[in-house]
């Protein structure tokens, strides 16, 4: 029959040191083979996980490294195209400067610029804020001087010889009875009768005045305009006068020339300069010293206009009456006015700009004086038709800008060209053969532009032809840099093939130089920009390696175990199990020796 085994104390307590330090070497022995203290979760789970993520990531950011790098070959690449671009855009620089030099021949040149109609003036008017019949009715009208000659009885009163003087609007004249047969004195008019009289008078005058007789010797003389007549003589019968009262008068300035109309009563004798209704002042008006200058009705007020360009001013008591402004009424136009504070300049070539500046009254017939005046050289010649068309006209060989400081300059002016820089066009009679060598030879160059740029690919991407390259920087994509790629052919850096006499006059070269010049100077630009692309990823290629290298540290610092420290404690476990061992082997034999008591 089986037993249990009894262990003494000692002997049960060294062999569970000894179990103990069997464990502990065969977990220091682990670590020393796999060179980690935490091979799985069960060791440590936060460690494990944290250096598993750790790990997950350093593995993500060592994939983009990749790309990272793939992305820097591609700007080298398209950097390189750069390069080669600018070498061959210099040689193509050279060639124009060479063609420039040689020889040119003769050509005349021809620019005609010009724009759309200008919006026209609106001719200067005036509106009389009152009624013209209350005004008028309202008025003190004119009283014209008369005289009244009595010659019913010309044996009595007019013997022959007596005289009979009249002075009215600064003319005199004698009248004489001559009923006997010695004649009239020198200057004297002689008369025989009444009829002869009235007849006199109204010839000696003319329009001046208005003479009637009522056929029985009974003679009126009326002044045609306010003035007051002066009789003498030595006749008995001079006849009475009635002086002239000044009416309320309305003034026209017309710029040059002033015109004053009185107001007359109404049924009164008509004289120039007055006037008692609408009708009699509007004919008045067109018959005085004005230019250009109407008066008629506009409903029942008074209305002045001016023709196209002119202007007025109301004066007079009648001019305040009626409520016109003492200022000078002009011709507006609300297109230019709107354009205040901005500029018309016309220059030609480096010559001296000549500006034209808007303010808030300037007109077209402003305008049209200007350019009237302008003196632009040598054939070139700037007007404005009669239809409100801007143009410049030239056969000079020289460029001509004609532009507006802003946009609504060229538009009120119908000016299309962006830039206002006009070019002539030259005309060669005779090519030179030299420089359509030079020229042919440009064109080559602009089809090696082309082909390069189309070649400057890279793994399917050519910056240099459009494309786009986003450089992803971490797992997600969060951060990136998106480079956006340029269209370099020829045609996009400005330069097109010369076809014609482009090479044949220096001053058509001197536009290509120019288009060379702005081409060279996006292709610095771009290598610029490129070069800053680039610095920004190798900056983030080697943050990236750095990144990964520090999480890889991270991890193992979790994970890995210090084998120092682990070789220095297995031989301390294996010293501690050889004591071990040797303490249950004494603890074994005492048991022994108390057994052979027995």
């Amino acid at each position: 029959m089986a037993s249990d085994i009894t262990l003494s104390s000692s002997v049960r307590q060294n062999l569970l040191s000894l179990q103990s330090t069997a464990q502990l070497m065969s977990m220091t022995q682990n670590r020393l083979a796999t060179g980690k203290k935490v091979n799985s979760a069960l060791d440590n789970p936060a460690s494990f996980f944290t250096s598993q993520s750790l790990n997950n990531r350093a593995s993500d950011l060592s994939t983009l490294l990749d790309s990272i790098n793939q992305a820097q070959q591609t700007l080298k690449a398209a950097d390189t195209g750069i390069t080669s671009l600018t070498k061959l855009v210099e040689s193509a620089k050279s060639l124009a400067k060479q063609a420039q030099q040689s020889s040119a021949p003769a050509a005349t040149y021809a620019l005609n610029i010009a724009g759309t109609a200008i919006a026209a003036d609106t001719n200067a008017t005036a509106t009389s804020t009152s009624t013209f019949t209350a005004t008028i009715a309202a008025a003190t009208a004119s009283v014209q001087s008369s005289v009244a000659i009595d010659a019913t009885d010309l044996a009595t009163d007019w013997a022959d010889g007596q005289t009979f003087s009249l002075t009215f609007g600064g003319v005199t004249a004698t009248f004489e009875s001559d009923t006997g047969t010695d004649g009239v004195g020198a200057g004297n008019i002689g008369f025989t009768d009444a009829d002869e009289l009235a007849a006199a008078i109204q010839s000696a005058f003319g329009d001046a005045v208005s003479v009637s007789d009522d056929g029985a010797g009974n003679i009126t003389v009326a002044g045609n305009f306010t003035q007051s007549f002066t009789v003498g003589g030595s006749a008995a019968a001079q006849g009475t006068d009635t002086a002239a009262v000044d009416g309320d008068t309305l003034t026209i300035n017309d710029g040059t020339n002033t015109a004053t109309f009185r107001k007359v009563a109404s049924g009164a004798v008509a004289a120039d300069g007055t006037f008692s209704n609408l009708a009699e002042l509007s004919a008045a008006v067109t018959a005085s010293n004005l230019t250009g200058i109407t008066a008629a009705a506009s409903g029942s007020n008074l209305q002045i206009s001016a023709a196209a360009g002119g202007q007025f001013t109301v004066g007079g008591t009648l001019g305040t009456d009626f409520g016109f402004a003492a200022t000078a009424y002009e011709a507006t136009n609300t297109t230019l006015g709107a354009l205040a504070g901005q500029s018309l300049t016309i220059q030609v070539g480096d010559e001296d700009a000549n500006t034209f500046t808007f303010t808030a009254t300037t007109t077209r017939a402003d305008l049209e004086e200007w350019v009237g005046d302008l003196e632009l050289g040598t054939g070139v010649t700037a007007s404005i038709s009669g239809a409100g068309v801007l143009s410049v006209t030239s056969t000079s060989k020289e460029k001509i800008t004609v532009n507006g400081s802003n946009a609504a300059v060229n538009t009120a002016l119908g000016l299309t060209d962006e830039d206002g820089v006009h070019s002539p066009t030259a005309t060669v009679p005779t090519f030179s053969d030299t420089r359509t060598t030079y020229q042919n030879q440009y064109n080559d160059l602009l089809k090696q532009i082309d082909t390069l740029a189309s070649d400057a690919s890279y793994n399917g991407i050519n910056l240099l032809n459009g494309d786009e390259l986003k450089v992803a920087f971490n797992e997600d994509g969060s951060s990136s840099l998106t480079i956006k790629g340029v269209s370099f052919d020829s045609t996009s850096l400005g330069l097109t093939a010369l076809n014609g006499n482009e090479f044949q006059t220096n001053g058509q070269i001197d536009e290509v130089l120019t288009k060379i010049d702005a081409a060279l100077s996006s292709l610095r630009t771009q290598a610029s920009k490129f070069g800053s692309n680039l610095t920004t990823v190798q900056t983030r290629q080697d943050f990236t390696k750095n990144m990964v290298n520090n999480l890889q540290v991270g991890a193992d610092a979790l994970v890995l175990a210090d084998t120092n420290e682990e070789g220095a404690n297995l031989l301390a476990l294996q010293t501690r199990q050889q004591l071990s061992t040797t303490a249950l082997s004494l603890s074994a034999q005492a048991d022994q020796a108390v057994l052979r008591l027995f």
